[in-house]
């Protein structure tokens, strides 16, 4: 994890945006300095391309000048580093700097290396992935919300397109499209929580991690009704691969996809003859 901070940081001080501010001429940052900093990137944050709608809402477009100082000035080791906001904040940052996320920064750096040798502790291990689990979930709930549209474009970040997940999560989709129902995010009706992470292998192409999901999803049809609920507590595992020096989910075993599956064709089928 300190090699990446320090490659973002590198990103930070050469930007154009910071060598065409007052912060070029000043050797040794300070308060002052550091809130310029963080002006300049919200600024940015607010324009990119990488940050729009949902996720515009979910990371922010601003990062405290107190968060930059410690980032800076490697006081976030012990306080922030193993904590879920503050890899939200490096992703930010990586924004910033002109990658669409951090594990696109990670993948596309020139000094990349083994992802796993970026980690000193068992600890940070388990951070890297589970970012990358929290926005593949992420990016999943916006594919419900946009339904009846399939589109799985922003999830070809996080799963390999040729893997089983993504065909699975496709006819999953499919199936929920043709009910021609909407899933409600109204009052925040509609969520989803990550919890309790635990790696169970971990090698140099494959990972393997079990987290317990609670998905409460409200649908409901084109007149408002509410057609269907869905409210569980599962623990799925996911299965992490190295491909072509990157790393993505291949698959994940979901204990309760084939209820999914089947109460989508039940839906479906009780609509038909109904």
């Amino acid at each position: 994890m300190k090699l990446i901070i320090e490659q973002l940081k590198k990103g930070i001080q050469t930007h154009p945006s910071v060598l065409n501010s007052t912060l070029s001429s000043v050797k040794s940052w300070k308060r002052a300095q550091y809130i310029i900093l963080s002006e300049i990137i919200a600024d940015t944050l607010s324009r990119s391309e990488y940050l729009q709608g949902n996720r515009k809402n979910e990371l922010g477009t601003t990062i405290s000048s107190t968060t930059l100082h410690r980032i800076f000035t490697n006081d976030y080791e012990t306080k922030e580093n193993s904590d879920l906001r503050f890899l939200k904040t490096l992703d930010k940052l990586a924004i910033f700097i002109g990658y669409a996320s951090l594990n696109s920064f990670i993948a596309n750096h020139k000094e990349r290396t083994n992802p796993i040798s970026l980690f000193d502790t068992n600890d940070e291990h388990t951070a890297y992935f589970e970012h990358l689990i929290h926005q593949f979930c992420e990016d999943e709930f916006r594919c419900l919300l946009k339904l009846p549209e399939v589109n799985l474009s922003r999830l070809s970040d996080f799963i390999f397109e040729d893997g089983p997940l993504t065909q699975r999560i496709t006819g999953l989709l499919e199936k929920y499209a043709k009910l021609n129902l909407f899933l409600n995010n109204d009052d925040n009706r509609s969520k989803f929580e990550i919890y309790d992470f635990r790696i169970t292998r971990i090698d140099d192409t494959l990972t393997v991690i079990s987290a317990k999901e609670r998905w409460n999803l409200e649908w409901r049809d084109a007149t408002g009704t509410i057609s269907n609920t869905y409210n569980k507590v599962n623990l799925q595992t996911y299965f992490i691969k190295k491909q072509h020096n990157t790393w993505k989910i291949w698959d994940n075993y979901n204990p309760d996809y084939h209820n999914l599956s089947l109460e989508a064709s039940l839906n479906m089928l009780q609509k038909i003859e109904a």
